[in-house]
């Protein structure tokens, strides 16, 4: 592989005053073009152009079709962002989407425990692409599924704005810019060291953050160098910092759908811990007759435990029930389970720029290392037997509770066991490259530019040994572990039990990439109206993935976990590509201009048989100069990332009652699917296998095909000139075709029984008992869910952002406001001719996808003071869907589970005094302490407490003050 040494310039624009969210128009970058213009006596060079995020193109003025938003750093700390990645994730057209952070703790998730990407759209971060100064830094994560771009790498001191395309431009950068493009832009000149110390605090505790960061800069004749570094901490959120996070509970509706007070439903009504169920164990459930044996209220014992007795009529009703409680379902060491993730990050970063007499030279290099770790608790519940009893010394024989005696037994004790997790991953990334213009033209550039980046991850939890944890013989003398001592069923001696049949196992992740782009812009003749600018360019991409999981992982020797094996593969393209922009009419009345841009890459993956081309077309028309229309469309292209093609087989567990649509087909109002699952021989009334199906997944190697996708904008932009005032609307619409992903177990099944064209592919992809089998009839035993092309997802909508700013006497006046709207936002999973009821997911409106987010930032500057007002509203959001409801039978005349997430309304504040040499904010967030919206705890849906999991648009701290101090020396 040849590794040249070559360059692309840098191509930036320090423009205007900072705004925390703005359509980057050109009378909001009057500055940027004036100072390009200024830079010569005459026409400005090529050189002394810039370029705009979205675009290939050189140009005076800070410009584009393509609707374009701009988050200044400056503006996110007044708020209280603290890194990168909020300053992304909390934008409108990312914030109306689940995004992943620190809160993802317990969870697989791709990219590993504490990555912070983004996925604009609902499309997921393999389809959102990120750059750092117009170029394409390598992905950062851990286990096989690491393929989108790590935030957290990057160090706040020296980022100076984000700019977010908010359409499609495979044309321009290649696959993964399907729902967009975020481009970081870092800071070029720093004259003078200054110090950046800040810290954001939780009233109520818990879920501190803290940072240091420094950057310093030399600015000669020819040349400027910056450096900064950055140290940060972040302190775990647990459980018992939240009462919301701790009291999981039934919250339910009346039959006619009033919600009845947050009623508890559950086992502890009634009594001082009621909804407080933490965790289930300090248990033995006897397998042969289902008897449950739990610690006695009153210390008796009556059976197989001392101090224990059978639980009666699944509640205790005297008096000291509720010490039964608190013995099997609350637990003070489960308050100490992490809800955010514990992590300390340390970065550094470094550009050089120089320039020469005909070229100029530029450098970026970036490094950081991220420690993050998760404590968590579990269920372990081994089956245990013995040659005569289930317990040494008892004999079921003489025990008066069972109906029939019997010589031996095995007995399922419940126990909670720790789950603790941690990474370690160390990220580097360089690039370097050379621009500069064709001697032969004053009108042509030319930019070339090598980077590389390279990531390394250590991955390590603590798992049960399954070949240490089966079934256990005793012996008098020396009990080789005993499941059934008290101190181990409550968890007074984990410790013990941790270091018998527990083991810590590590996994490693190494992703490197080396990326070459080379680029010629000029412009290609004129028209009456202008010149025709245009730019042609080459690019190659060479990555690959070596995933190695723990031995015990690979061997499917972690007791009640998935098995993991190799991810190991490597990929590389060969990309050409054009964009072309000519303005057709000017100054002629109703068109001050008319402007038309055109855009296409080829592609040639290594990965994939045949070579493909997307393209992309936009038009300009400046009606009057105040009222702009604009209008892009075009597709994209995804080829399969490494994981998608490589992901070594996984297995997981789920439950038949999840995923096996024909239980109780006989009472189903589904025509196709009672038809269907009557074909199969399976009873009408049957009731579903006992034990979990084991979930296959896996990588598709030769078989999966690129993604395709079509995007579309149309927009307006008004800035009358009788006001400080501007206003953008934008309509979008991605529809991606040939989606890569997993179908899920569910819709696997789903696909073949509900299906009029039965059976059919999907009933090849899962293994069912026959009717004779002799232990489980009819039960699901595997399916086998790995990366395939499912039909498409669509997502339509619109985005607002309005401006105003003016200087009155007292001081100047900056109100910015931005929102997304979505009205569709669903996937389809198979083809119009396998419809059955099962194959659409309608996202909008679900938790973690509200239809409308917004938020309104206000700031008044007066002397040497700046006070800042901001709102995040989050519009309402239901857990299973608009029309659908949860029963809950339990309820006297039939009831149901609350699903529905309240609209939040979130308010901040922040001061911020600022002298030559220093500064200083101060500020709160969640002002009115606003508690994130619960739903019902019974629900099929992950949460913590009452909170739902993975919705990262709620606020689980509370109200939290924050301040930072800078100091320039």
């Amino acid at each position: 592989m040849n590794r040249l040494p070559l360059f692309v310039a840098m191509l930036g624009c320090l423009y205007g005053a900072p705004a925390l969210a703005q359509e980057a128009t050109e009378t909001e970058t009057e500055t940027s073009a004036t100072e390009a213009a200024q830079a010569s006596d005459s026409q400005p060079t090529e050189l002394d152009k810039i370029t705009v995020t979205g675009s290939l193109l050189r140009r005076v003025e800070y410009d584009s079709i393509s609707p374009v938003q701009v988050i200044t750093a400056d503006s996110a700390v007044e708020i209280g962002q603290v890194d990168a990645g909020e300053f992304l994730q909390q934008s409108s057209v990312a914030a109306g989407s689940t995004q992943i952070n620190n809160q993802f703790g317990g969870f697989v998730v791709e990219g590993g425990l504490g990555v912070q990407t983004v996925g604009l759209r609902g499309l997921g971060a393999q389809r959102t692409l990120v750059l750092m100064d117009g170029k394409r830094p390598g992905p950062s994560g851990t286990r096989g599924q690491v393929q989108a771009f790590d935030l957290s790498v990057l160090p706040t001191s020296v980022i100076q704005r984000v700019e977010i395309l908010k359409d499609g431009a495979s044309s321009i950068y290649g696959s993964d810019a399907v729902a967009g493009v975020a481009n970081y832009i870092t800071r070029r000149n720093i004259d003078r060291p200054e110090i950046f110390v800040q810290g954001r605090m939780p009233f109520d505790g818990g879920g501190e953050t803290f940072g240091v960061s420094a950057a310093t800069g030399w600015n000669f004749d020819n040349s400027n160098i910056v450096i900064g570094a950055e140290w940060q901490k972040y302190e775990p959120l647990k459980v018992g910092d939240r009462d919301y996070f701790n009291c999981p509970r039934d919250l339910v509706r009346d039959a006619d759908g009033n919600i009845i007070d947050r009623e508890d439903r559950s086992i502890t009504a009634g009594t001082s811990l009621g909804g407080c169920n933490n965790l289930y164990a300090n248990t033995v459930i006897d397998a042969l007759f289902g008897t449950r044996y739990v610690p006695s209220p009153d210390g008796t014992t009556v059976g197989m435990i001392p101090g224990y007795r059978p639980r009666a009529n699944g509640r205790y009703d005297d008096a000291n029930g509720e010490a039964f409680y608190e013995d099997v379902l609350n637990y003070d060491f489960y308050k100490n389970q992490y809800i955010l993730n514990e992590s300390e990050r340390f970065k550094f970063y470094g550009s050089a720029s120089v320039a020469f007499d005909s070229i100029n030279w530029d450098t970026q290099v970036m490094a950081s290392r991220r420690e993050t770790s998760s404590e968590r608790f579990r269920q372990f519940f081994p089956l245990v037997g013995g040659a005569t009893a289930l317990i040494p010394g008892y004999s079921y024989a003489n025990d008066p509770t069972y109906a029939a005696p019997v010589d031996s037994g095995i007995a399922q004790p419940v126990i909670p066991f720790r789950s603790n997790n941690s990474e370690k991953i160390d990220y580097y990334y360089l690039t370097t490259g050379l621009n500069g213009i064709f001697s032969s033209t004053d009108t042509w550039s030319w930019q070339a530019n090598l980077s590389y980046t390279y990531s390394d991850g250590d991955y390590t939890g603590l798992g049960i040994v399954a070949s240490r944890s089966g079934d256990v013989q005793f012996d008098d003398d020396a009990p080789v572990l005993d499941y059934f001592s008290p101190g181990v069923l409550s968890g007074e001696n984990m410790d013990e039990l941790e270091a018998q049949i527990g083991q810590y196992n590590t996994g490693n992740t190494v992703y490197d990439q080396l990326v070459f782009t080379g680029i010629a812009t000029g412009d290609l003749f004129e028209l009456p109206a202008g010149p025709v600018a245009s730019a042609f360019g080459v690019e190659y991409r060479d990555f690959s993935i070596d995933d190695q999981p723990s031995e015990l992982s690979q061997n499917g020797d972690l007791w009640g976990q998935s098995s993991a094996q190799v991810t190991k593969g490597d990929d590389h393209v060969t990309e050409l590509f054009m964009e072309v922009e000519a303005p057709l009419l000017a100054g002629i009345p109703g068109i001050e201009s008319l402007t038309v841009n055109a855009s296409a890459r080829w592609f040639d993956y290594a990965s994939v048989d045949d070579s493909d081309y997307v393209w992309k077309t936009g038009l300009s028309w400046q009606v009057t100069p105040s009222f702009r229309m604009r209008a892009t469309t075009g597709t994209s292209y995804r080829a399969p990332g490494l994981y998608e093609l490589y992901l070594g087989n996984q297995t997981g567990f789920l439950s038949q009652l999840n995923i096996d649509p024909c239980i109780d087909w006989a009472n189903s109002n589904n025509a196709t699917l009672a038809a269907n699952c009557a074909a199969a021989g399976i009873p009408g009334d049957y009731a579903g296998g006992a034990s979990s199906a084991t979930v296959v997944s896996g990588g598709g190697a030769g078989v999966l095909d690129p993604e395709t996708s079509e995007a579309s904008t149309v927009g307006i932009v008004f800035t009358p000139q009788f006001a400080d005032f501007s206003i953008a609307l934008d309509y979008f619409s991605i529809e991606v075709n040939d989606q890569i992903g997993q179908l899920g177990a569910g819709a696997i099944l789903g696909g073949c029984y509900g299906s009029p064209n039965y059976p059919n592919a999907f009933c090849d992809l899962f293994d069912r008992n026959p009717t004779n089998d002799p232990t489980a009839p009819h039960a699901i035993t595997e399916v086998r869910d790995s990366y395939i092309n499912i039909n498409k997802q669509r997502t339509r909508g619109y985005d607002l952002l309005v401006r105003y700013e003016n200087e009155f006497p007292a001081g100047k006046l900056d109100v910015q406001g931005e929102a997304t709207y979505v009205f569709e936002d669903f996937q389809q999973l198979f083809d119009p001719d396998q419809a059955s009821g099962f194959d659409t997911d309608d996202f909008n409106g679900d938790i973690g996808r509200p239809k409308v987010v917004a938020n309104l930032r206000t700031a008044f500057e007066r002397n040497d003071w700046t006070y800042t007002w901001f709102m995040n509203y989050v519009h309402g959001t239901s857990a299973l869907g608009e029309d659908v409801v949860a029963p809950y039978f339990g309820f006297p005349g039939g009831g149901y589970r609350d699903v529905t997430a309240e609209r939040a309304v979130y308010h901040g504040f922040s001061v911020r005094y600022d002298q030559p040499d220093w500064s200083i904010l101060v500020g709160v967030r969640n002002i009115f302490d606003q508690d994130p919206p619960t739903i019902s705890g019974g629900i099929n849906r992950s949460v913590y407490g009452n909170v739902p999991a993975f919705a990262t648009q709620y606020d689980w701290y509370g109200r939290t003050g924050y301040i930072q101090f800078n100091y320039k020396f």
